[in-house]
């Protein structure tokens, strides 16, 4: 049994959910959230009034 696991580093939670989607875009929202507050310099970059 031992040898079933040690190929599998993590186990399939979501059958949906690709390990190449997990490597470029994580299905955490917090991730996304920080996305967009990272570059805040474009919306008054925008609006200069």
């Amino acid at each position: 049994m031992s040898d079933h696991t040690t190929p599998l580093p993590e186990p399939p939670a979501d059958p949906t959910r690709d390990p190449e989607d997990e490597a470029r875009s994580p299905p955490s929202p917090g991730h996304h959230h920080h996305e967009h507050p990272q570059k805040p310099e474009e919306p008054p970059s925008k609006d200069p009034v």
